[in-house]
């Protein structure tokens, strides 16, 4: 092997090892961060109902999670806004684990479009530990907006649907169902009562 070829190998040797444990530590350290994402979607059983959701998609625990914002919730309104909401404060959460999903009652159309206009930029800030178990500092930022919601078709779903039927004041063939289920229950009940009496009466 010619001199040139050796201080090559030399030089080359140590760089590829270098890089192949820089990859795999960035792999890991990619596993082990959390990720967080703020969003609101469609409710999936209620018409009109818009969820709040917070959750961690990422390989790690994220911990203070503080928010720079106030995130509205339990903001009413179809036509136009009512007055009373609350706010998730921005001091957040104490941790959000590595797939955990905090899902939160937002409200409806117009009463989160007061608050949150075109769209509301949040910045959320939390820690981690790395691969090595050393406290780092992270944040992410979104913009809420739920403007994108405003044509969301206003069905029920087939399990709501069912629940309503059953609590509804309207009869429906399922509530039909339902009563004639307890009148043959009685009538069962009473025909099993009174042959136990007949029974009893017979003398022995």
């Amino acid at each position: 092997m010619s001199l040139l070829a050796q201080i090559i190998a030399y030089i080359v040797s140590p760089l590829a090892t270098l890089l192949a444990v820089w990859i795999a530590y960035l792999a890991v350290l990619r596993g082990s961060q959390p990720q967080l994402l703020i969003y609101y979607q469609p409710n999936p059983d209620i018409p009109s109902l818009i969820d709040l959701v917070v959750e961690n998609i990422g390989g790690g625990s994220a911990i203070e999670v503080t928010f720079s914002e106030p995130l509205p919730i339990n903001w009413f309104g179809i036509e136009k806004p009512q007055k009373d909401g609350f706010f998730i404060p921005e001091h957040g959460f104490p941790a959000v684990s590595a797939g955990q999903r905090y899902v939160f009652n937002g409200g409806q159309y117009s009463g989160l479009e007061s608050k949150l206009g075109v769209g509301l930029e949040v910045k959320a800030s939390y820690k981690f530990r790395n691969p090595f178990g050393i406290l780092r500092k992270a944040s992410d930022s979104f913009i809420l907006s739920i403007s994108h919601l405003k044509g969301m078709p206003t069905r029920t779903s087939a399990h709501q649907a069912i629940v309503d039927a059953l609590k509804g004041p309207n009869k429906t063939t399922i509530q039909e169902i339902r009563n004639e289920l307890r009148a043959i229950n009685n009538n069962l009940k009473l025909a099993t009562m009174q042959r136990e009496k007949k029974e009893d009466d017979i003398p022995t």
